[in-house]
Order: C-alpha cells, then sequence, then structure tokens
C-alpha cells in the first residue's frame, strides 16, 4: 500500500468514528465527498483494501502468451530481414539460417 492510500485509510477511519466530518476527510487525501462515501462503504465491504485498485496483484487479462508473442517477434524479425511470411516451422529455420548460420 503506498503512502497516499494509508492516508486515506486514517482520513476514511477517522469519518467512520465521527472524529471528522466526511467533508473534513475528502479535504485531507485531496478526493471529493461522493468519493469518500463510496469509499466508506466500500471500506465496511472489503476493510483496508478498498483504497486500493481491486485488481492489484493480479494477472491481466489482457496478457499475450508465450507462443503468439514468439510469433509476433518472428514476424517483426522477418519483416526487417525481407522475408515473406512462412509457417512457423520454415520461419524459425529461415531466420536460424539468416542469423547465426551464416558464412561471415
Amino acid at each position: 500500500m503506498t503512502q497516499a492510500e494509508r492516508d486515506r485509510v486514517v482520513a476514511l477511519k477517522k469519518a467512520k468514528k465521527k472524529l471528522m466530518t466526511r467533508k473534513q476527510a475528502a479535504e485531507e487525501p485531496g478526493i471529493t465527498e461522493r468519493h469518500v462515501r463510496r469509499l466508506l462503504r466500500a471500506l465496511k465491504r472489503r476493510g483496508d483494501k478498498a483504497v486500493s485498485h481491486a485488481l492489484r496483484g493480479l494477472l491481466s487479462h489482457r496478457r499475450i502468451s508465450a507462443e503468439k508473442q514468439q510469433e509476433a517477434m518472428t514476424k517483426l524479425i522477418c519483416s526487417n530481414l525481407g522475408i515473406s511470411w512462412e509457417p512457423p516451422f520454415l520461419i524459425n529455420r529461415s531466420v536460424r539460417l539468416l542469423l547465426f548460420d551464416r558464412p561471415t
């Protein structure tokens, strides 16, 4: 949790215990009063995690699989070397021949 998130938690807990108003709790970390109301509801349900992003620590849904990433890199290398698109097994062989097995 970042320092800003910790500051929000402290302000929200003070507002929850009625040590300060929601408006004062909003001014302290620089958020709106409506956001404080929303965070107080979330604090009740999720605890201190309410102030941090819900997907923190989870894998991205947009993550590219290793095989697709490899295919994209192969296409990129082939296009830079002037090779037309071929099936993956031929490309891998062509790239290997062009990059490593060439006589200098």
